[in-house]
């Protein structure tokens, strides 16, 4: 037998006896994992159970909350006070000084002055006709109550598309043996 020959046989006993090795190997492994198969299933179908659970609570969750609200809320209109008959009090003496002119029959007239004092307390009968402009801020202060079911408010189809990737996935592990015998 030549060296060449020599060579070339060692090398193939050598790859022969490295894919025996890896061969058990591979074939252990399989052996171990398929006596593992039932763990697996009950592993994957317990998260992904949970998962489609947690789904669903999410889809009936409602968030349930009190805003405070205080906010400056602008006010700009004109108040028409039209004729509204009303008493006004006086609050102190008022003094008046009005100009006058006295007749004195056939002998003419006078012009003077008229000086008196409207008391305190005096009630004096009155009509109002006016406009008011109003311009002002109005502070809003309260709480406000709110209750948002989310998957009524619009989460509804999210939870359903990921409901649809959980669902195929449950029947795919529900469909692998619990053991190989």
């Amino acid at each position: 037998m030549s060296r060449s020959q020599r060579a070339w046989n060692a090398v193939k006993n050598v790859t022969i006896v490295i894919s025996l090795v890896v061969n058990i190997i591979l074939i252990s492994m399989v052996l171990i994992l398929a006596s593992q198969i039932g763990a697996i299933k009950a592993t994957l179908n317990s998260v992904v159970g949970q998962l489609d659970t947690a789904f669903v609570a999410l889809g009936d969750a409602v968030i349930q909350d009190t805003i405070h609200i205080d906010q400056r809320v602008p006010v700009k209109f004109d108040l028409n006070i039209a004729e509204l008959p009303g008493t006004a009090i006086t609050t102190e003496a008022v003094p008046l000084n009005i100009p006058a002119t006295f007749s004195l029959g056939t002998f003419g007239q006078i012009n003077g002055t008229v000086s008196l004092s409207l008391p305190s307390g005096l009630t004096l009968p009155m009509r109002i006709s006016m406009i008011v402009p109003v311009n002002s801020e109005i502070p809003v202060i309260f709480d406000q109550s709110v209750v948002i079911p989310l998957g009524a408010r619009g989460l509804a189809p999210v939870i359903n598309q990921l409901r649809g990737v959980t669902q195929p996935l449950m029947q795919t592990i529900q469909t692998l043996p619990d053991s190989i015998p």
